[in-house]
């Protein structure tokens, strides 16, 4: 371990103690806000196993994306939290868009309540 007990990780296809390489653990698990496009399925989509950069991709993974359904009120809060923040006004009308697909009114001015 370094120092704080944070851990150096080796990089893809390098070797952590000098004799074998960095393997991912077999499931590796996230929740994210970022929405999954087609940009970001095709940055995880590989057809054929490959090696460049001494990073060696063979094995196969299987990646599964789901939507987490929240209660009605958390999307609220979210979208409320947002709009108070926000100063940007080209976000107010997907942020107001975002509220009226949920049947949700932002209430306040956007922008009121802007950390600085």
């Amino acid at each position: 371990m370094k120092k704080n007990n944070i851990q150096k990780i080796p990089k893809a296809g390098q070797a952590g103690n000098g004799t074998k390489p960095h393997v991912a653990s077999s499931t590796v698990s996230i929740e994210t806000f970022r929405k999954i496009g087609s940009w970001e399925l095709s940055n995880l989509t590989n057809k054929e196993p490959s090696c460049f950069n001494r990073d060696v991709s063979f094995k196969k993974w299987k990646v599964t994306i789901e939507p987490i359904e929240e209660p009605i009120e958390v999307y609220q809060e979210r979208l409320q939290k947002l709009w108070d923040e926000c100063d940007n006004h080209h976000n107010w009308q997907p942020l107001k868009s975002a509220a009226d697909s949920i049947g949700y009114t932002l209430s306040g001015s956007a922008g009121s309540k802007r950390v600085r």
